[in-house]
């Protein structure tokens, strides 16, 4: 929370700034009508006809207007211009800008890649977890590289179609936003951007550490689904990319 209130692709901080142009403007404002207020009112000198006295005085509170709204013009320009957030993350689409409904479903198999189950995804699955829980909703998948039972890969889903709180985090954050939050919760570094592919939304990775070492991290995010995916044995963030990118093709209906 602390992060997306200071992030300037989100829009909490786009409505900040509008609020603060604004705000300025009315100071302004509120200044230009103290510091005239005797100006305004000032008396006509004896013999002055009274209804003369009384135009001058419209005049100088007319102008103080017209330089009210002037200032309230200029600061509503201002405001709509600084007003530029990244869409949210609901708001996704393919690459070609239709809006797809995705649905991930883990591939028996993609590329070099196949999917534990049994025993050998349970013994991965007590490797990863390490006694930790992860919620309800996760769903999770072990890949094998090298068919010798042990994992290379594996796969957090996080989908908006059986969360509802995934869903509220697509309506409210840009996927920039999902990734901040997720790789400064992972202690990610060197954090890179990669073509997310002909389903759109983003695709990013980087280097974390593991126990022999580092490890690259990977995530994709579309309108419905925020996939994190590491490989343990890969150190290469451009291959780690084109790993994930397999994944998500195989995965996606």
């Amino acid at each position: 929370m602390i992060v997306a209130s200071v992030d300037p692709t989100s829009q909490a901080f786009a409505i900040g700034e509008v609020i603060g142009v604004m705000s300025a403007a009315a100071t302004a404002v509120g200044l230009l009508w103290w510091l005239t207020r005797s100006w305004r009112k000032q008396s006509a000198p004896p013999g002055t006809d009274p209804a003369s006295a009384l135009r001058e005085r419209r005049k100088r509170t007319g102008f103080i207007a017209g330089a009210t709204v002037l200032i309230a013009v200029v600061a509503s320009v201002k405001a709509a211009a600084s007003y530029h957030p990244e869409p949210r993350a609901v708001e996704a689409r393919a690459s070609d800008g239709a809006q797809e409904s995705l649905v991930i479903v883990l591939p028996a198999a993609f590329e070099d890649y196949r999917l534990l189950s049994g025993e050998a995804a349970e013994r991965a699955e007590t490797e990863v977890l390490a006694g930790r829980e992860l919620p309800h909703s996760m769903r999770t998948g072990y890949y094998d590289r090298g068919a010798d039972g042990s994992f290379d890969l594996f796969v957090l889903v996080n989908s908006a179609d059986w969360d509802p709180k995934v869903a509220e985090d697509k309506a409210t954050k840009s996927i920039s936003q999902e990734f901040r939050n997720y790789f400064t919760a992972a202690k990610a570094r060197d954090v890179t951007g990669f073509d997310a592919g002909e389903h759109g939304g983003g695709l990013s990775c980087g280097l974390v550490a593991g126990p022999d070492g580092d490890q690259t991290l990977c995530a994709w995010s579309d309108a419905a689904n925020f996939v994190g995916v590491r490989l343990v044995r890969e150190r290469d963030l451009a291959g780690a990319a084109r790993t994930t990118l397999a994944l998500r093709n195989a995965a996606t209906r």
